[in-house]
């Protein structure tokens, strides 16, 4: 258990055993009177005594036999003990002395040497007491901290999750179509300043109605799951993909030629035909996907206008027998 320590300096021992004996009148088991005649040594005792776990609670600070003044002793036992009491008798100090003392380190109490003269056991009790409240606010205070970090964490879990909440798509898990449209917005005004090339996939599951006529909604909730999945882990990571609604996906592909949209939808496009889903009932369930095409162009002046030339080439794909990638007439080569 770690214990309080009362460090006295003095290099007249009749004057450390009476600060002896005053303190050890006034103090439990808990309190480690220590005498020394030398700063030096106190220093070296008070170092010790903190790196054992005790609190070195007051010095009492007299003439003493090194060249280290009680000054300097206290500025570098404040290093390591800021909260402690130093009281000094006043017959040993100068201006320099003080002024070194409120400078680097700290004063409690000036005393005369004459310990008659004044209610040292008084002073003493006082300066347990002030410790004491200041250990117990400085409790306080860690306790709150850590209430308060605690908190802060909790609060800032909840916000990540509100963030989330806010801008997944519940069912699909991908972005939904606010979080999409300004995850986008950027990065179309970006790719358009500097002459870039943007492509944009609208995708619909085909035929979705009759799935969920078929086998229920449910099942059709986890078409629409397994298609967001497959989708997401298709495209790269710097593709930005959401669910606008319904059996309704949409993409858009930053630094990405028609070339390069039309090999991405296909991909797309084959990797959903390949699934199959089985029912909790063993059906087997397989789907396919339309996908339209739409590049940026200088006059697309944002996310809708591209949006809608790619939504014109879905509703081609769907006419022309579904299951297929259709560019826009826009990128036709004879346009």
């Amino acid at each position: 258990m770690s214990k309080y320590v009362i460090a006295c300096i003095n290099n007249d021992v009749e004057i450390l055993d009476t600060l002896y004996n005053k303190i050890s009148r006034i103090v439990d088991s808990d309190y480690l009177i220590e005498s020394y005649i030398n700063a030096e040594q106190a220093l070296i005792g008070c170092f010790n005594n903190i790196i054992a776990g005790n609190e070195i609670l007051i010095t009492i600070n007299g003439k003493n036999n090194s060249s280290m003044t009680c000054d300097d002793f206290l500025v570098e036992l404040s290093k390591n003990s800021p909260n402690t009491k130093n009281i000094i008798f006043k017959d040993i100090l100068t201006l320099g002395n003080i002024q070194n003392i409120i400078n680097h380190s700290s004063l409690y109490k000036i005393i005369p040497k004459q310990l008659k003269k004044v209610d040292f056991e008084l002073i003493i009790l006082e300066a347990i007491k002030l410790n004491a409240q200041e250990r117990r606010l400085k409790e306080y205070q860690n306790v709150l901290e850590a209430a308060v970090d605690k908190r802060t964490k909790e609060l800032n879990k909840i916000n990540v999750k509100l963030n989330i909440l806010a801008t997944t798509d519940s069912l699909s898990g991908v972005k939904n179509r606010r979080s999409f449209f300004e995850s986008c917005g950027p990065i179309i005004s970006y790719n358009r300043r500097e002459k870039k090339k943007l492509a944009v996939l609208m995708i619909d599951i085909d035929k979705f109605k009759l799935i969920n006529d078929s086998y229920g909604h449910a099942i059709g909730d986890e078409i629409i799951r397994m298609m967001a999945s497959k989708c997401n882990t298709t495209l790269r990571n710097s593709d930005i993909f959401g669910r606008l609604g319904g059996e309704e996906f949409a993409a858009v592909l930053p630094n990405t030629s028609e070339r390069g949209a039309l090999h991405a939808a296909e991909n797309i496009r084959q990797e959903m035909s390949n699934l199959e889903y089985i029912s909790p009932k063993n059906h087997k369930i397989k789907f396919t996907v339309s996908i339209g095409i739409a590049m940026l162009r200088p006059q697309d002046v944002d996310l809708e206008a591209i949006l809608h030339k790619a939504d014109l080439a879905l509703y081609e794909a769907k006419r022309n027998g579904r299951n297929r990638v259709e560019l826009s007439k826009e990128e036709m080569p004879n346009n």
